[in-house]
């Protein structure tokens, strides 16, 4: 048997995940893999002899026995076992048609993915969300103008913050192209956390998992694919979800890239602690800022203003945005200042 528990689990750690396969060398890889994966809600063991997988059972529950459909048998069902999944080559024995089974050739991220999901079933009773805790830090980046390179900024700003905590992404934008800018398909979204999230707060910590990407340590939600939903939800909603996504104790800052397609920005710049503001140096674009400012201050009080930082950003110039670019904007003049404005604002 092999295991990767670790000291210091994260607390949405709540059950186990068991992996028996005869198969060599596939039950141990697939939990390396696992392991090395951010937060995940399970503590994983793996098992390559049935005499060890029902020791362990003899004084130990199991959450999701992920087994090969070719080493099921029926004596498990007896055991102290709340889901068991079948790990498929395409075919099933009449027997165990009933079961829930997931492909087991397929890539090991899609797999988690699946994992994930049962999870949810059997184990979102026992996640809470956590309240907000002191240590979550929630940032705004925004801006009245707009081409002023705010979306690259945060990212940036979120990789470089991603060296030292746990970050996660938020894009609030109604055209993001991110699959395009990353040249990924994504299987979820923002409106798909909302959704399950409508649906049962609890599920929120393991579907979040699900959906969250990475690009160089930086944790993000692929955005809305449709802008009409970001307009149609509530802005106290998405407030709402970021409060209990924060509240999941899964991250220690998070960036909000917010766009003025959301209803009402004024309520989600007061949600944040910081609001880093990008500006040009023309002069209608410093118009459009002053016209902002006096609007806050009539409409919304100081409380605003305060947390408001403005930056000018130095981007790189490139004919190729798809290729190296966040690189490249990371490693050069932008990034620089972004260090700079960090420490300056710690």
């Amino acid at each position: 048997m092999w295991t990767n528990e670790k000291k210091g689990r994260d607390k949405m750690s709540t059950g186990t995940l068991a992996i028996y396969d005869l198969e060599s060398g596939y039950a141990d890889s697939l939990m390396q893999y696992i392991s090395q994966k951010k937060s995940m809600p399970f503590r994983t063991v793996a098992f390559t002899a049935k005499n060890a997988l029902y020791e362990y059972l003899e004084k130990n529950h199991i959450d999701i026995l992920l087994i090969g459909a070719d080493n099921m048998e029926k004596e498990l069902e007896d055991e102290d076992i709340e889901r068991i999944i079948l790990l498929t080559n395409g075919t099933i024995f009449s027997e165990y048609i009933g079961y829930a089974s997931i492909y087991k050739y397929q890539s090991s991220e899609k797999i988690i993915k699946e994992i994930l999901d049962y999870f949810v079933d059997v184990n979102c009773s026992r996640q809470k969300i956590f309240d907000r805790g002191k240590d979550v830090e929630i940032m705004a980046v925004y801006s009245p103008i707009k081409r002023t390179g705010q979306t690259t900024f945060a990212l940036v700003m979120g990789q470089l913050l991603a060296t030292k905590f746990r970050t996660l992404y938020i894009n609030l934008e109604e055209f993001s192209a991110f699959d395009k800018v990353f040249q990924q398909c994504y299987e979820g979204d923002l409106s798909d956390l909302m959704y399950f999230y409508k649906q049962n707060p609890d599920t929120l910590p393991i579907k979040l998992k699900t959906i969250v990407q990475t690009i160089h340590q930086l944790d993000y939600i692929p955005p809305l694919i449709y802008s009409k939903d970001l307009r149609n939800i509530e802005t106290g909603k998405w407030i709402e979800m970021m409060e209990a996504v924060a509240g999941t104790g899964m991250y220690e800052k998070i960036i909000i890239d917010i766009s003025s397609a959301v209803s009402d920005v004024f309520s989600m710049l007061k949600f944040c602690d910081k609001v880093f503001m990008p500006i040009a140096g023309d002069a209608v674009s410093l118009m459009k800022v002053s016209a902002f400012e006096e609007y806050i201050l009539k409409s919304e009080g100081d409380e605003i203003m305060e947390k408001i930082i403005k930056v000018k950003i130095p981007l790189t110039k490139t004919d190729n945005p798809n290729e190296n670019f966040l690189e490249n904007q990371m490693w050069g003049e932008l990034g620089d200042y972004v260090k700079a404005l960090l420490e300056e604002a710690a």
